[in-house]
């Protein structure tokens, strides 16, 4: 085992002892993304906080998970695509 997998490692611990009501899917999509070679303090979708500091992996899902529930509550309009004339 690296040295780069056992630190991660050690930081999910870490970073668990802070989320107590981490569900177990959540716990077992963490270990998933790290055991890929991740930080437990990122996340997938790189979803910032109100500072713009990247959410840590738990939080960064319950955030995404959060607005999607708004979108499908009709609580906030989801982004208008864009084709590729839009950026140029």
């Amino acid at each position: 085992m690296t040295s780069r997998k056992t630190f991660l490692r050690q930081e999910m611990r870490r970073y668990l002892r802070s989320v107590p009501d981490a569900t177990p899917e959540e716990i077992a999509d963490l270990k998933e993304w790290v055991e890929a070679g991740n930080d437990p303090y990122s996340n997938p979708s790189n979803i910032a906080d109100e500072t713009g500091w990247e959410m840590p992996f738990i939080q960064g899902l319950r955030a995404e998970q959060d607005y999607f529930e708004a979108v499908q509550a009709g609580l906030i309009s989801p982004p208008e695509s864009c084709d590729d004339s839009d950026l140029i």
